[in-house]
């Protein structure tokens, strides 16, 4: 028998967890250990696919859906572990807690920004300074993308790099992205294999978000400074969020005196 405290009162009360990333699956696990009643969700297949099992729900969920499934569960306590830029899906989660009555709690990775980078405020900007390089290689995510790419004229190359996700390939191949020209890899990367790919692909400027030490920024901007590349960082867009924490001795504290 299970004699934590906090394990046995985790099992009367459910844990919604917004995962995606790797945080997401880190704390899946310390919940795991603990004992506690949760779920977790994710967004794609190649999300799902990373788990070790266990309760997962796939697919976007709007504000009205999260709701519904935070009742339809009874769910006591919202830990938000979405990507930084997942804006909209802290923003449902936010609501969905309020009206619910549960509790809210955001993981938030902490931030990094290096000294030579230059830090812009959206992927419009980013690409508005892209236009005097000719090899562009862009890190920042599928979902922005066409938007990036819409600053841009034929004089610039981009590669692209994305998760090995099927959809996701599909989705830049359909906005003129060559399959030569497309990275899908799993990060993060180390310094030496950032390097690489930068130099195989004669890279003079790297777009990437500001995606903290968690997500492979450091070694992105020493591979930067290593081959004297430019280096744009789209900053986090804000948030106001409730309650947040920045490491995971604090989480699960917090989840203690929460529940």
């Amino acid at each position: 028998m299970d004699n934590n405290p906090a394990g046995i009162q985790g099992w009367k009360k459910m844990i919604m967890l917004l995962g995606g990333t790797t945080e997401g699956r880190e704390i899946a696990a310390l919940l795991e250990e603990r004992d506690y009643h949760f779920f977790i969700t994710v967004t794609t297949k190649f999300g799902e696919s990373l788990l070790e099992g266990g309760d997962i729900i796939r697919g976007k969920l709007n504000k009205d859906n999260m709701l519904r499934v935070m009742k339809g569960r009874k769910v006591k306590l919202i830990i938000d572990a979405t990507h930084p830029f997942a804006v909209e899906a802290s923003r449902n989660a936010i609501y969905a807690a309020n009206i619910a009555g549960a509790e809210y709690l955001r993981y938030e990775r902490e931030s990094f920004l290096p000294e030579n980078a230059t830090c812009v405020s959206d992927l419009k900007e980013a690409g508005e300074l892209s236009v005097c390089f000719s090899n562009i290689f862009y890190t920042a995510g599928s979902k922005g993308l066409r938007e990036f790419l819409s600053t841009l004229g034929q004089e610039n190359s981009v590669v692209v790099r994305v998760i090995p996700s099927p959809e996701i390939i599909a989705e830049v191949e359909a906005l003129g992205i060559a399959r030569e020209n497309i990275v899908a890899m799993k990060g993060p990367f180390s310094r030496a294999l950032n390097r690489a790919l930068f130099s195989e692909f004669r890279a003079d400027a790297v777009i990437s978000k500001e995606s903290g030490e968690k997500g492979g920024l450091r070694e992105k901007a020493l591979a930067c400074s290593d081959l004297d590349i430019h280096l744009i960082i789209i900053r986090r867009p804000r948030v106001e969020y409730p309650r947040t924490v920045n490491s995971y001795s604090e989480l699960m504290k917090t989840i203690e005196e929460i529940l």
